[in-house]
């Protein structure tokens, strides 16, 4: 009896010990062609998308809460693609406190929070060939204060003390700030970072603009972009995307031009490229999609390769 006494409780410790964190994740793996200009294509089994993560909070009385977060990147496909892939807290981990005054966080963030609102598709949206477009990043010893949102805005500030030790030996810091709006049916948003560089004692910096309108089942979205590496070469984009909502069949179209790059001397480099893609995607249920898409970026330069990407893909939710 005592043997059976102890068994139950041995079973029901698991459950206590997580009553209070909650496990959530995304996983999808799609079926990619791939075509250079000038070569074959190639078609490949990819990561779409891939997450599990763990997150709970401790009620610290006061209408404080003490939180946190381990969240990995899942790659069911290409393992080796990404240092990240399959790693342990490799996606934004993190421990906090949450109040009234909003939110503190420390470990492996993401700068930028809401940039690449505009990249509404699966793998590949228009923007897929950017360089300054949806540049956000998780970036070790990170420190990110979150204000509660008040009248519609909410601010984020961030300060990494160097995304790995070398880089904090070198005080190559890196800070970045939000500023979000959220009204009915439409949102806008900007982000900014900025980070040193010890090779020439400079900083780069990235700037991103986004804002949408929804219209019912449509939604309407505007980006734009802009930065400056730390030597000095500059470059800018802007595009707009849209998606319109048919009982569970969603439409996607997206644009996007990259500008030519100016270096610091003034020259002009001919090596941007205007970028296009089109998709649907077919809701299984609430959690489980299935979607195809396109995209193609074309270089302003002819002697640039074009690149086309086609992709189908099955993911869920849990």
């Amino acid at each position: 009896m005592k043997k059976l006494i102890v068994l139950a409780t041995l079973a029901a410790l698991p459950a206590a010990a997580m009553a209070d964190v909650v496990i959530s994740g995304n996983l999808a793996v799609g079926i990619t062609n791939t075509k250079v200009e000038g070569t074959g294509s190639i078609t490949t089994e990819d990561r779409t998308s891939g997450e599990i993560k763990f997150a709970g909070k401790e009620d610290l009385g006061n209408g404080l809460k003490s939180i946190w977060q381990i969240a990995s990147r899942i790659n069911l496909s290409d393992k080796q693609d990404n240092a990240r892939d399959n790693a342990w807290s490799g996606r934004d981990s993190f421990v906090g406190l949450q109040g009234d005054f909003g939110t503190v966080t420390l470990g492996n963030i993401y700068h930028m929070p809401t940039s690449g609102a505009m990249a509404i598709f699966e793998d590949n949206s228009a923007t897929f060939a950017s360089g300054i477009y949806d540049q956000g990043d998780r970036i070790n010893s990170t420190i990110s204060y979150k204000s509660p949102t008040v009248a519609g805005f909410t601010a984020v500030v961030q300060h990494s003390f160097g995304s790995s030790t070398a880089k904090e030996v070198n005080k190559e810091h890196q800070q970045a700030v939000s500023l979000a709006y959220e009204g009915e049916g439409f949102s806008v948003s900007y982000d900014g970072a900025r980070a040193k560089d010890a090779t020439n004692d400079k900083t780069s910096k990235l700037h991103e603009l986004n804002a949408s309108v929804s219209l019912d089942a449509l939604t309407l979205m505007a980006g734009y972009a802009h930065g400056k590496d730390s030597d000095g070469d500059k470059r800018s984009g802007y595009g707009i995307a849209a998606s319109y909502a048919m009982g569970n069949i969603t439409p996607k179209i997206g644009f996007w031009k990259e500008g030519d790059a100016k270096l610091a001397d003034g020259t002009k480099v001919n090596d941007g490229h205007k970028a296009y893609a089109v998709g649907v995607e077919y809701a299984l249920s609430k959690r489980t999609r299935a979607g195809v898409e396109l995209a193609k970026a074309n270089s302003d330069d002819n002697a640039i390769a074009d690149v086309r990407t086609a992709t189908v893909y099955l993911g869920t939710k849990f």
